[in-house]
């Protein structure tokens, strides 16, 4: 009979009852189904483990092909008991994750964030295919109330200024919502974006807000200094500056 090599025997045990510490774990986060932009807390209590309870420091492994991983530190959470660590997250796919005190993932129980499969805006895309512009209205401010400072209630708000925009062609209602996306919003958001690049177009072309339209286009280069779209804002801006010049020798000569 073939002997066990003794350094193999204790790394056997070794691996088994560390594996059986990260099975100890209680893992859980909020909200359990997010949708895509929630900002989700995930918590692990350790008070049940050997291995983990007395670590000063514990991380969090995220990955979404389950291949490639980012590591970040959590932290204690007190409010919730001596050994309960947590770490804020945004989601925007499904994502895996592990947590132990190394510096990197070792495939020892991968958990999965599944995003919710719920669309909010179904029923108002339906609302709206029906033009039941008040219904769709009512129910994206009501997104809007209910996420606040997130990019869900960014969209909502987007899609509001589209409605008045393109299908009621209120360009003042339109530039306010857009403006408003701007300034509480998050620059990071696409819909802050693209209210951005459309704020500046309402006011250039039908508003007849040169000097704004021009701050704006501005301020979109500076915040997005490399985005496609800044060509187009280019050619905007040197026709604003030639009817700048227009307006500025009408008003001169009429003095």
């Amino acid at each position: 009979m073939k002997k066990i090599n003794k350094n193999i025997f204790i790394f056997f045990i070794f691996t088994f009852l560390f594996s059986q510490d990260y099975s100890l774990m209680n893992i859980y986060w909020e909200p359990k189904s997010p949708n895509k932009g929630d900002e989700i807390i995930i918590y692990v209590d350790v008070s049940g483990t050997e291995f983990f309870r007395y670590a000063y420091q514990m991380n969090i492994h995220f990955s979404t092909d389950s291949e490639n991983y980012s590591t970040y530190a959590m932290s204690r959470d007190y409010s919730k008991g001596m050994f309960m660590w947590n770490y804020k997250y945004k989601i925007n796919e499904n994502t895996y994750f592990q947590i132990d005190n190394n510096d990197r993932f070792n495939d020892i129980n991968v958990n999965m964030i599944a995003l919710s499969n719920f669309d909010p805006f179904s029923t108002i895309r339906e609302s709206l295919l029906l033009k039941d512009y008040a219904k769709a209205i009512t129910l994206l401010e009501e997104i809007t109330s209910k996420h606040p400072e997130k990019e869900l209630a960014a969209e909502a708000q987007f899609m509001i200024a589209e409605i008045y925009l393109n299908d009621f062609k209120e360009y003042e209602i339109a530039s306010k919502y857009y403006d408003n996306i701007v300034q509480n919003y998050s620059k990071s958001f696409n819909s802050v974006k693209k209210s951005m690049f459309t704020l500046g177009y309402i006011y250039a072309n039908y508003l007849d807000y040169y000097s704004d339209a021009i701050a704006t286009y501005k301020s979109f280069k500076t915040i997005y200094p490399s985005d496609p779209l800044l060509p187009s804002i280019d050619y905007e801006l040197e026709i604003l500056s030639s009817v700048n010049k227009t307006i500025e020798a009408l008003l001169n000569s009429s003095k």
